[in-house]
Parts: C-alpha cells; structure tokens; sequence
C-alpha cells in the first residue's frame, strides 16, 4: 500500500501518516508530500521506516500528478484552497482521491467533477475527518434508523484553552475564514446565509467537556446532507461548533481584528522605507497577520486540551411515532496524536478509510461525501480501537405525550 499525504507535513498531515504507519494494517509506504519540502523530511525521519518525503507545489498540477503516479491513494490534507488542483492532479495520474473538507463551496464546486472521475473510474471521498467526516457517517447511520428525518444538527464540542491564547490545532487559514464568511444553513428546506457566530446557544457535550457555547460556522456538512436526505423529507440542516477550538476571547480578537480588514486576500499597497526612497509595495493584509501569529510564542494547542466530542442528532419519524436520535463520538488526550483526542478524531476516519480504498474495499466510483459511502458501524470501531467511545440517545415521547423541541 503506497499513500502520498499532501500537505503531509501539517498540523493534522503528519498525524494521519503517523496512524498509517503505527496503526492497524500499517502502509508499506507513506510519502510526506509538502511544499515546505524541509519539514516533509523532518516528519518523515520521525516515523522512520516506511516513511519518505517529496517536494509538492499543488499549483503546478502537473508535478503532483508525476509525483501522485504509481500511488494506492491520495489524502489531501493541504489547505482546502488547493482541492480542484489536487483532484485533477487524481484524475492526470489515476489515482482516488480523500481530503478533509471544502468549506461548504469549495465541495459544492468539487462535487462537479463527479462524471470525470466516474469516467476514470476513480473515487473521490470529500471530507473525511472529524467535522466533515465522521459527522456526515453519524448523520448517515441516525437517518438509516427512521422512515422520515426533519432536522441534521451537528454539534462540535471540545475544551477550550484558557484566556484569549491563540493556539490553534488545524489551520489558521481556515480559521480566519470559518470567521469571516458567512455560515450556511438550510431551513425551512431552503438554503440560507447567516451571520458569522451567531446562532449562539449552550449545548451538554458529554464529559468532561459539558455546558459548551456553540455558534454556526460555515462547513460542508451542510453542503451535501440536505442533498442526500432530500428524499427523506429533511427540511433543517446545520454544523454549530465551539468556537474553533480557540476559546472564545480569541475569537473575539481575531473577529476585531477582521473586522479591520487584517483577514482580507486582496492585496493593499503600503509604503516600504528603504534606502535611497520609499516606493509602494503590495501585501495581503492576510498574509502578515498569519505570519505574525506563527511567531507568537508558541503555547498549548487548542487540540492539546485533549477532549473532543463530535455529537449529531437527528428528528424525524419511525413507525409513525415522533424521535430523536443522538449520536456522541468522544475521545480524551492520545499519545500518538499528541495528546489530543481531538486530533485522532480527524486524522483516524482520513487513514482508516484511505486503507479501505487502497485495499480496494469500496466499490462505488465517481465524488461523493462520506454519508454515502463510509460504513458507520465499522468507522465507529476503528475509532474504539484507538480509545474513542460512540454513544447513541434515543428520545421518545411516553405515549399520549407530545414530544417538542
């Protein structure tokens, strides 16, 4: 089994290659693909044999698609700006395709080359980590236990750090857009843009992370459950989490300090003092605010606070009775993904699955999410291997008894 993981070099990359090689079935060969062509081989040297490291600039299609040939699998853990570059870079070297996620329209424009890829025969998995991922597979499993579903509500809890550090355990990228762009949701079966953070609400995660306030963030469950379970009458779809994992002081700056335009991608000309004049140079306001949080000393990542629970639940109608099904996916601090349960809840559904494509244990073809294709009760056991316990609530009216809510 040869897996090329690109952006394998990243927060959540390595820990996916890490699990490939130390977990069950481990991979012959796992490639840290990563433009930072530097760290690739650090983290190659970290997990020693079996790993190797390779340059990859996903802009340039054609490289990745040479370095992608021969491959069993494709994990694209790289920013989620580069999914169109790395799934044609797929279908040029013939190779499936798994990443993390799109943010909503990014899957909504990937789900486009599902002919392509069918045509190629080739599989394409969107988002197939903790939220989007194992979300979608619970939201999957809830809906094969009722005749109609009416409401997809998933919730992403975890500890936060303490005070407004900003310590982040994913990409500070994504963050700054989980922030600033306004969040989908589907209601009344429609489709609907909110504002970011709101929809704030206090929701019981299971311990120890408890009493948790959540808010709406755009992400690509929405994107595709309401799609996929428009026959089954859904009409309210949403993905509310903790704020990111920072703590919500640290939302609040970084929230201020987008909102004076330091979050933006369009560049801005700025005066540069240098000798013998001062002529004007172009920066993204993005780009210096990343950079100068990347210098920041570096302190516990928010991942690091080690409890993490993905709950989804599901409204709708059994046997002509009202229920409410709800699913807990919780796991504590882990020692092979640096202490965090949070970060194995990520990184296990993108290694499980990618073994089960390059083992060829997936039959289907073409792009498609995980609520349509990963088996819920298998993934749920994998994760168990690993220390993470899965929880189903039913809520049923007594009889005579109107259920609300």
């Amino acid at each position: 089994m040869r897996v090329v993981i690109l952006g394998g070099a990243g927060k959540i990359g390595r820990l996916i290659a890490r699990d490939l090689i130390e977990g069950p079935d481990p991979a012959e060969e796992v490639v840290i693909a990563d433009l930072d062509e530097a760290a690739a081989i650090q983290v190659a040297r970290g997990l020693g044999a079996g790993a190797g490291a390779a340059f990859c600039d996903l802009l340039d299609v054609d490289q990745t698609a040479r370095l992608l040939y021969g491959a069993d699998i494709c994990i694209n853990a790289a920013q989620y700006d580069f999914n169109l570059q790395a799934m044609q870079a797929c279908l040029e070297a013939g190779v499936p395709y798994l990443d993390l996620g799109g943010l909503f329209h990014m899957t909504r424009r990937q789900l486009a080359l599902d002919e392509e890829f069918r045509s190629r025969g080739l599989l394409a998995i969107l988002g197939m980590g903790s939220c989007p991922g194992l979300s979608n597979v619970q939201a999957a499993y809830l809906a094969s236990q009722l005749d109609r579903v009416e409401r997809l509500r998933i919730y992403n809890g975890s500890l936060p750090p303490g005070g407004g550090e900003f310590a982040w355990g994913y990409s500070i990228r994504t963050i700054l857009d989980e922030i600033t762009m306004r969040p989908v949701v589907f209601e009344e079966g429609s489709f609907v843009e909110k504002d970011p953070l709101s929809g704030e609400e206090f929701y019981l995660f299971r311990e120890p992370v408890g009493w948790q306030k959540v808010h709406l963030s755009l992400h690509s469950e929405v994107a595709t459950l309401p799609l996929v379970y428009a026959e089954k009458g859904l009409r309210e779809c949403f993905f509310k989490i903790t704020f990111f994992g920072l703590g919500e002081e640290a939302v609040r700056r970084l929230k201020f300090l987008a909102d004076l335009g330091l979050a933006d991608r369009e560049p801005v000309e700025v005066p540069a003092v240098v000798e013998g004049g001062a002529p004007r140079v172009r920066v993204r306001p993005r780009d210096v605010l990343v950079e100068i949080l990347r210098r920041r000393p570096a302190g516990q990542a928010a991942s690091l606070s080690g409890f993490k629970d993905v709950a989804t639940e599901a409204w709708g109608w059994r046997d002509g009775k009202p229920l409410r099904l709800r699913v807990d996916t919780a796991a504590g601090p882990h020692p092979r993904f640096e202490g965090s349960g949070g970060a194995m809840l990520v990184a296990v559904p993108a290694a499980e699955v990618a073994r089960w494509i390059a083992r060829g244990e997936i039959p289907q073809r073409g792009v498609l999410p995980p609520e349509q294709i990963v088996e819920p009760l298998r993934l749920f056991q994998a994760l168990a291997r690993r220390g993470a316990r899965t929880e189903r609530t039913i809520v049923e009216p007594i009889e005579g008894i109107e259920m609300i809510g």
